[in-house]
């Protein structure tokens, strides 16, 4: 028997695909059965990616202004601002992580991030969505006590 999740919180893979017209169109109408909660974590990796654009290209105004309305359209009251304690938490099982794994600065910068998701869900109740199998299937070897849900596109 499947279990569905009550609550999601979204990792940046989810918004990346929605913006790209890549989520699958069954996860989509999970999407609207369920609370879907946010972080800032995401929000900046969304945000910094803007940085990224070249502002000569004609496309990068109208990408700046998709981004921009998937922020927007996130209700501040369904978003879960890591505490002091889920930054603990995340900053020794990424380190952990990056030891065994032999992660370099690059990578660890990006698992902190991954990290920091993880442990909200975990501490807030919520199912961790995303396609990153790799990295969050490291940290529920590590910490089964968490719940992610992997996607295909």
């Amino acid at each position: 028997m499947k279990i569905k999740p009550a609550k999601l919180l979204y990792d940046t893979t989810v918004y990346i695909d929605v913006l790209r017209d890549q989520f699958p169109v069954t996860g989509q109408l999970m999407l609207r059965a369920v609370e879907a909660w946010h972080s800032p974590v995401t929000e900046a990796e969304l945000i910094s990616a803007v940085g990224l654009l070249e502002p000569q290209n004609p496309r990068t105004r109208s990408i700046i202004n998709r981004i921009a309305s998937v922020i927007d359209q996130r209700p501040a009251q369904r978003t879960i601002v890591p505490d002091v304690v889920v930054w603990r938490e995340a900053s020794i099982l990424c380190g952990i992580l990056a030891r065994l794994q032999s992660f370099d600065k690059v990578q660890r910068r990006r698992l902190m991030n991954d990290a920091l998701l993880f442990v909200t869900a975990r501490r807030h109740g919520c199912t961790l969505l995303t396609r990153s199998l790799s990295d969050f299937d490291l940290m529920l070897q590590l910490e089964p006590a968490g719940r992610v849900l992997f996607y295909r596109v």
